[in-house]
């Protein structure tokens, strides 16, 4: 028994649930057409049962009120309707049929009627069955006194056969009228349940094509006050959030492969050199004093270069991760001024020296992280000592321009050629291509490192052609509300 219920209960789960509402739909509506058939039927034959009931009662009570009893014996002028039956019972059984009665079929069986038992319930209706066949028959039984034959019983009656015809014929009429609603009802059922279940069938879709990789597929909105509105609405969050991982973990792959191409590439030249001086020397191709030593020193700078390469992809590493930095307010001026002194000790006549966009220095400060903006300065104006011939100038101009804080590191040597203007802030990118990176060529990351940096402060940095020749390199920041201890500070940096 408990296999067959879970049977059951599998095979109702395995249902479509717009069959299985369908079906309660209609099971519902299958039982309260069959009460209410039920019940209309039953009241229909109560009303019908209790419409004879009068009539046979008025009749019985019309030949019991008689002028004479003697009456009773039944003249023609007397007749009873055609489908009543009237009789008077001498209590020695002998029976007297009262006026004439149509049709045919048999009559009512009196074979219950007592003087005793007519005396305690006398005129009341009761059904009787007749005496042949299925036909009931309604009878009243009264007792008369003083008639010619002594006292009697009147009985009069009524065929249930027409109430039992139509009773039966509006059952038929119900069921089937209850089949047609009930059909009409499956069909609306079925058309309105597909309608409701439209929304989740878009929802499926969505989730199938998001199954098949279309991860910007959203389920359409609905209204908010719907269930399927809130599922929509949750389900669309829910989605942006997964859209919004898997872009950050391809963004994130997508950052490991580049710095593994890129390390790779960069690695391969110095390492080769290294391996190539070692293998000079293991071989014995390198003997003179002198020679070692230059095969030595060209391990060292190389090792250092590699140093150098090595962290400065692991800055870009780090910035591409977009890690939360600690911002203050920082003064642009105070940095460009560090960055001249810097500039001074590292070539001594350079002609380095610090201006305001405008007019005299002033404060121009930022919100940032403040040894990220230095190596911003510090890469810039590196940059230009390394590309420009001795004794080139070098101008620092720093300003505010309606509400960004902005840097320009100027210089006066051969420029960028115009094919490389929108390069020069890509990765491992020389514009110098007699350069050799074994020759004092740079690592080609320090511009893209300015670039990672400002667009990680929400700001913007470009090139421009000098007036006269040169590069300009121009920075812009958002400002920062002026922090009044950072202007003395400026003023006292803009004096050196």
């Amino acid at each position: 028994m408990g296999s067959l219920l879970t049977r059951a209960r599998d095979r109702a789960s395995a249902t479509p649930l717009r069959l299985r509402l369908v079906a309660i739909l209609l099971g519902l509506a299958l039982v309260a057409l069959a009460v209410t058939g039920a019940v209309a039927v039953a009241l229909l034959g109560g009303q019908l049962v209790d419409k004879v009931d009068a009539q046979v009662t008025a009749v019985a009570r019309g030949y019991a009120g008689l002028d004479s009893p003697d009456d009773l014996g039944g003249g023609p002028q007397r007749g009873l309707p055609s489908a009543q039956y009237g009789v008077v019972l001498h209590d020695t059984g002998q029976q007297l049929q009262i006026g004439r009665r149509l049709g045919r079929g048999p009559g009512p069986d009196l074979a219950g009627l007592t003087p005793a038992s007519v005396a305690a319930h006398g005129g009341v209706p009761s059904t009787v069955p007749a005496t042949g066949g299925d036909a009931r028959w309604r009878l009243v039984a009264l007792r008369v006194a003083g008639t010619q034959y002594g006292d009697v019983t009147l009985v009069v009656g009524q065929s249930l056969a027409d109430v039992d015809d139509t009773v039966a014929r509006m059952g038929v009429v119900l069921t089937l009228v209850g089949l047609g609603v009930l059909l009409a009802l499956g069909v609306l059922g079925w058309l309105a349940v597909r309608r409701a279940f439209r929304p989740l069938t878009e929802v499926e879709e969505v989730a199938q094509a998001i199954a098949d990789g279309d991860l910007s597929r959203r389920v359409p909105p609905r209204p908010g006050s719907t269930e399927v509105g809130r599922l929509s609405a949750s389900l669309n969050a829910m989605l942006s959030q997964i859209e919004q991982a898997f872009a950050v973990r391809e963004a994130s792959q997508e950052r490991m492969r580049r710095f593994v191409s890129d390390a790779s590439h960069e690695l391969r030249t110095p390492l080769a050199t290294v391996r190539g001086y070692a293998e000079l020397y293991r071989q014995g191709a390198v003997t003179q004093p002198q020679d070692v030593a230059g095969a030595m020193r060209r391990i060292e700078d190389e090792a250092t270069r590699m140093g150098v390469l090595v962290e400065d992809l692991l800055t870009l590493a780090r910035l591409d991760e977009q890690r939360p930095e600690r911002r203050c307010p920082v003064d642009l001026t105070v940095l460009a001024a560090d960055a001249v002194q810097d500039a001074r000790a590292l070539d001594p006549g350079r002609d380095v020296t610090l201006t305001g966009l405008d007019g005299p220095v002033g404060a121009s400060v930022v919100e940032g992280d403040e040894s990220k903006l230095r190596q911003v300065v510090t890469n810039l104006v590196v940059n230009a000592l390394r590309h420009t011939p001795g004794g080139t100038r070098i101008e620092l101009l720093v300003g505010v321009e309606g509400d960004s804080g902005v840097l320009e590191v100027r210089d006066h040597g051969p420029g960028i050629a115009a094919g490389h203007v929108r390069q020069v802030f890509d990765r491992f990118f020389r514009a110098d291509a007699s350069r050799q990176r074994s020759h004092g060529g740079g690592s080609g990351l320090g511009l893209a490192i300015v670039a990672a940096i400002v667009a990680g402060h929400g700001g913007q940095v470009g090139v421009t052609t000098t007036p006269g020749g040169g590069a300009t390199f121009i920075v812009r920041l958002p400002l920062a509300p002026l922090a009044p201890g950072l202007t003395g500070n400026s003023q006292a940096h803009s004096s050196a």
